[in-house]
């Protein structure tokens, strides 16, 4: 098994909702939202667990499908092959596509202000991922709106990219 870890392990022990109070001060103190990817790879499958922080005094708003889901139903990830150290071709999104109109209140889901939200979600069905022994690269832009009231406002927090191997 394959673990890119980026929290201490009594943070990973909690789980779920956590209070951020003692991770602020150590982190940068100019970003309301921090999205974090780790990714798990064994037994055959990718798993990416997203951690939103929310710094702020107010609640946040983040897509309900990668906050509780357990799949996605669009290409929500950028997952690219690496090649020579470097990020490249991406790879296909071979997974559920579901068409709908745009989102509404109900596809944004809260996180209470000072605490973190996790969840891991199985992205193996979702991408082509070539035969063999192969390195990726993951990102994702993450997406957060400060009120659903305010639909056409929503703003980015990028994640720092995740270099992973994987073999199936």
């Amino acid at each position: 098994m394959h673990v890119k870890r980026f929290l201490p392990p009594a943070l990973l022990v909690l789980g779920g909702l956590v209070s951020a109070a003692g991770v602020v001060g150590a982190q940068e103190q100019g970003e309301q939202v921090r999205h974090q990817l780790e990714v798990e790879t064994g037994g055959g499958k990718v798993r990416v667990r997203l951690l939103v922080e929310n710094r702020g005094d107010t609640a946040i708003y983040i897509p309900r499908e990668v906050a509780a889901g357990d799949e996605i139903t669009g290409r929500r990830f950028d997952v690219r092959e690496v090649q020579g150290g470097k990020a490249g071709k991406p790879v296909d999104y071979t997974g559920m596509m579901v068409k709908r109109g745009a989102l509404t209140a109900q596809d944004w889901q809260e996180v209470a202000p000072h605490t973190m939200h996790m969840n891991t979600i199985d992205i193996t069905p979702s991408y082509a991922f070539r035969k063999g022994r192969q390195s990726y690269e993951i990102r994702y832009d993450g997406p957060w709106l400060a009120d659903v009231g305010q639909l056409d406002a929503i703003q980015h927090s990028p994640a720092t990219p995740v270099k992973f191997s994987f073999s199936q």
